[in-house]
């Protein structure tokens, strides 16, 4: 039996900033890479401005630099109906990256295992978690035909959306199949603001297109469970919200058959993110539809709140991942949901849904500080679910308002009950989250100050840490 202070399952980039975020506190650690193509994997490739800041924080730097990767300063959001495109723009002085899945990945990769401490093993996996306490874990892998069994102090899951470390640790997961993505490249030429990423709303099918490299673009459109690339070239007016090059462009491709990648799009949202000794990072924790393309700026924030959490409790793993499990929650819900909420209004074709849409339109138009913090909630700069609830309500306002719009564009009142009905129940889910997320951060502050005096001697240490828990 061999012995290492953390075991990571998984390394694509979640396992690979967890690597370098506990290799920089001097952890050694065991990183297992199943080995699979990320060529063939229709996966993140596009990445928010705090997710380059956090992976600078995380000592990438040079790989960062050295990606052949390109600006992304926004989001171009065209309407179908009535035409129009809206540019986003991400805060004053900062920009996201896009590039190809594979050379994204692979050079994280190659660098987090040259690091001191960390030893990588390729086409290895986890195949049983034997033992799981608040002492450290026992586990066994797989690694070049041989099994292995290892004991930790801390288990990693960075493993992906449909995790088997998590399955193995028994911790219950809620998951629903969405829709089915199919990527395709086309040339960059047809998108019409190419330092930006594009969002196609209010068709028969919603789509995403960015630019991976120079003069190569990546189109994901979201099809209906049980749809294939014979789907559209069956019904290609699905495609009507594309411009019309973009759109012939991506009938092409689809004729191409080995560039076309499938991907199921899911939620998958753990009900705990850790066990024992055992934690949950990036997908394998939650995971949503990628129509806001913040999968991997959301699991480099957890790589960092685990550092900072393991950096705060050295010696005591099962008080870190608690202080973990918090400091990640804002952030987390607040992205789960917003992508619940903009899949509805950019994809559902129902009456309250259109009328939903014109609210954005509207509320984009309108206010250029609503368009802003719009970007900061989208690009994860903005964790706070109360901003999430304030911002739907002013969409909602601004819906109705657009229905008593003289231009004509906006609808009719009669739209304002369908409206209701369809916004009413993500609406009031965001607004319990915001003011349970409220109560959260209310209850830390005032226990917080009850430890620290017990601490000094004021109050039972026992009581006040069971108060923590």
């Amino acid at each position: 039996m061999g012995d290492t202070e953390v075991v990571i399952s998984g390394g694509g980039p979640a396992g690979c900033a967890v690597a370098a975020a506990l290799s920089d506190l001097g952890w050694s650690v065991l990183l297992l890479d199943a080995g699979v193509d990320r060529h063939k994997q229709l996966a993140g490739e596009l990445l928010h401005p705090p997710g380059v800041r956090d992976l600078r924080a995380l000592g990438f730097g040079d790989v960062v630099d050295g990606w052949a990767a390109h600006p992304v300063k926004g989001f171009a959001v065209r309407f179908h109906a009535p035409e129009r495109t809206l540019v986003l723009p991400y805060g004053r002085g900062v920009t996201g990256l896009s590039l190809e899945h594979a050379a994204l990945t692979l050079p994280l990769l190659e660098s987090v295992s040259r690091r001191r401490g960390v030893t990588l093993h390729t086409r290895a996996r986890v195949t049983a978690v034997e033992h799981n306490c608040e002492r450290g874990v026992r586990l066994r892998y797989s690694h070049a035909g041989t099994e292995h069994t290892v004991h930790a102090r801390l288990l990693v899951a960075a493993d992906g959306r449909a995790s088997p470390v998590r399955r193995m640790l028994g911790i219950a997961e809620h998951h629903q199949r969405l829709s089915t993505m199919l990527g395709v490249t086309v040339d960059s030429a047809c998108l019409t603001h190419p330092e930006h990423g594009h969002q196609f709303v209010g068709g028969a099918v919603h789509a995403l297109a960015y630019t991976i490299q120079p003069g190569v673009a990546r189109v994901m459109v979201d099809l209906p469970l049980g749809s294939t690339a014979q789907t559209l070239k069956e019904q290609p007016e699905l495609l009507l919200a594309l411009p019309s090059r973009l759109r012939e462009a991506v009938l092409q491709a689809l004729e191409q058959r080995p560039a076309v990648r499938m991907a199921s799009n899911d939620d998958w949202l753990a009900e705990t993110v850790w066990m024992g000794s055992a934690v949950l990072v990036g997908d394998a924790a939650a995971c949503c539809h990628p129509l806001t393309a913040s999968g991997m700026a959301s699991c480099f924030h957890d790589a960092r709140a685990l550092q900072e959490s393991l950096d705060r409790y050295p010696d005591h793993v099962a008080r870190a991942l608690e202080h973990y499990a918090h400091a990640r929650r804002p952030a987390q819900r607040t992205r789960v949901a917003l992508a619940s909420a903009l899949y509805s209004a950019f994809a559902r074709q129902d009456e309250g849904m259109h009328a939903l849409r014109m609210g954005l339109l509207h509320y984009w138009e309108h206010s250029p500080g609503g368009a802003r913090a719009s970007m900061a909630l989208l690009s994860s700069e903005e964790p706070r679910m109360r901003v999430m609830a304030r911002e739907y309500l002013r969409v909602v306002a601004h819906a109705f308002a657009a229905m008593l719009s003289s231009n004509g564009t906006g609808g009719s009142l009669r739209s304002a009950a369908p409206l209701l009905r369809s916004a009413g129940p993500p609406l009031r889910g965001t607004m319990a989250s915001a003011v349970e997320q409220m109560g959260s951060w209310l209850h830390r502050r005032v226990r917080r100050p009850v430890y620290t005096l017990a601490r000094a001697g004021w109050a039972s240490p026992r009581r006040a840490f069971a108060s923590n828990r």
